[in-house]
């Protein structure tokens, strides 16, 4: 019988280590280009699901529906105290058209604006202070539209909403 436990030599060693180098299986192109391939799929189906500006784009326009309901509410205060609508509330039937512009409140030059400052109260220290689109840039203007029908409705609209969508309210004053 022979004696098996034998020291290997240093070459035997190396080629040994050799062979087991060869027999490991190395990533061939396609795999890793499978691997990439499934990794961009899952980062463009999280964007998808995520879309930032949508959400963006929906908060501005939840934003837009506050400041109207905002103008709308303080315009139906000053009508009902004073039994008319403010005059300087044009007759349209239509929310963007040129002249039904919102003015900006302040040192504002509201020529061809709707001035609004008659919601103020002289003998009032509170100052009603008209919010602007959140993305609409005007020196004077809001971006908010305002009209009444001439049969009691007034009607105030951002005509810049986001995504397609139509944000106006109406009130039946009388």
């Amino acid at each position: 019988m022979q004696n098996l436990a034998m020291p290997i030599s240093e070459q035997s060693k190396a080629d040994i280590y050799a062979i087991k180098k060869a027999k490991e299986k190395k990533f061939s192109f396609l795999e890793v280009l499978v691997v990439l391939s499934a990794i961009g799929v899952i980062a463009i189906l999280t964007l998808l699901v995520t879309n930032p500006g949508k959400e963006e784009a929906e908060a501005r326009n939840v934003q837009r529906q506050i400041d109207l309901s905002f103008i709308l509410s303080e315009v139906s205060a000053y009508s009902e105290e004073n039994d008319e609508i403010p005059t300087v509330v044009p007759f349209a039937h239509e929310c963007e058209v040129y002249g039904n512009e919102v003015c900006k409140m302040g040192p504002y030059d509201c020529e061809e604006l709707v001035n609004l400052s008659v919601l103020n109260d002289s003998s009032s220290e509170s100052i009603t202070k008209i919010p602007s689109d959140p993305i609409y840039i005007s020196a004077n203007g809001t971006g908010y539209y305002i009209f009444h029908d001439g049969e009691g409705a007034l009607t105030v609209c951002a005509p810049y909403a986001e995504r397609g969508e139509d944000i106006s309210f109406t009130k039946y004053l009388y």
